[in-house]
């Protein structure tokens, strides 16, 4: 009887272990957007921001009045002021698209740009031609600019990551039947093409519907983290591909639970973070398309050693993108719909110790 007493008090210890904790975040500093910047900011809606070890924001911008990305904006968290690194001060390029960036420790970042040679009517990039890298210094100079012989056969190229020797990282995919197959190509300094590989050859399944909130769904991206480069899509249901700075696999880390589909992550230690989207929404004139589980936005806490959920933030704001983690501070930049003509701005956050609650999730 004893014994079947101490088994299931170690059963309960060790499930209240493993449940993930929800902490709802508040806002304890609010910074407006204003003039060139928020204009510039706005162009580049929620897409994915990132920031480095000084706080500096780096958000990318489109070109107005279409979707092409044409530069990457630096700022610091108090906005007062900026600096753009644009491609449109190259001749050649002015009218080609942004694909993703790397930021280097120096402050110097690196551009993988692309040349489109056709738009849609709606300035959509749909035909593109040749593939380049930016290298720009600290204060937005170009301070060179090589051509990447990819080969884009079956290769849509959506992520960056220098390697060491000055080689280049780029990630890409190809969907076929409902799968996503993932690849790499690294190029020589002088972007010639040493090698390609597929991470995943067999496929894995693009996403939960066939429509997805955002295109990191199935678009790749390589984060450098801890001396490695960890390469991952916007979902659970594919692992993140953990590769050495010279480009060589590593390991491969399976997140639980799976099937959640997510994008903005951002890897801070040994944690990974990440915006999970929301349940699809369902066309419906009942009181539940406008739930709060619809309107609650979830930010999910990986443990990078075991793939686990750790913890969860919430809240419910739907204006405003993840732009940097260093928890338990969250740094967002959205809409301010308390304000009058919904002005732009950046959002401190940080969990309150009496909103913490078990998750429903759990690990």
């Amino acid at each position: 009887m004893r014994h079947s007493w101490v088994v299931a008090l170690v059963a309960f210890l060790l499930a209240a272990a493993a449940s993930a904790v929800d902490f709802q975040l508040t806002v304890t500093r609010k910074i407006p957007l204003k003039g060139e910047l928020e204009d510039r900011v706005t162009f580049g809606l929620l897409k994915e921001m990132t920031c480095d070890s000084e706080g500096n924001i780096f958000s990318p911008s489109n070109r107005k009045y279409g979707s092409a990305i044409n530069a990457i904006v630096r700022f610091p968290r108090d906005a007062s002021s900026f600096t753009t690194f644009s491609i449109d001060s190259d001749e050649g390029l002015d009218g080609g698209t942004i694909t993703d960036f790397d930021l280097e420790s120096s402050g110097e970042l690196f551009v993988l740009a692309r040349e489109v040679l056709q738009y849609s009517k709606v300035e959509v990039p749909v035909e593109f031609g040749k593939t380049f890298l930016f290298h720009f210094d600290r204060s937005g100079k170009i301070l060179s600019r090589l051509e990447l012989k990819l080969d884009t056969k079956g290769f849509e190229p959506s992520g960056i990551a220098m390697l060491q020797g000055g080689e280049v990282l780029v990630v890409g995919e190809k969907r076929e039947e409902g799968h996503t197959y993932l690849n790499t190509e690294i190029l020589l300094p002088d972007g010639s093409l040493k090698t390609r590989s597929a991470l995943n050859p067999e496929g894995t399944k693009t996403s939960k519907a066939n429509l997805v909130a955002s295109t990191r769904v199935f678009n790749p991206m390589a984060i450098k983290a801890n001396g490695l480069i960890y390469v991952l899509r916007g979902t659970t249901s594919e692992p993140i591909y953990v590769l050495s700075e010279t480009g060589h696999p590593v390991k491969s880390i399976y997140l639980k639970p799976t099937d959640i589909e997510f994008d903005s992550p951002k890897i801070f230690g040994s944690e990974l973070i990440v915006s999970e989207h929301p349940p699809a929404i369902v066309e419906t004139s009942s009181a539940a398309s406008l739930s709060s589980e619809r309107l609650r936005r979830n930010f999910p806490m990986f443990s990078l050693q075991s793939g686990q959920m750790e913890d969860r933030y919430f809240w419910y704001k739907n204006t405003a993108g993840l732009a940097c983690a260093t928890p338990p501070s969250l740094t967002f930049i959205g809409q301010d719909v308390s304000s009058d003509g919904f002005g732009w701005a950046i959002f401190e956050a940080s969990p309150g110790k009496s909103n913490a609650t078990p998750s429903a999730t759990g690990r």
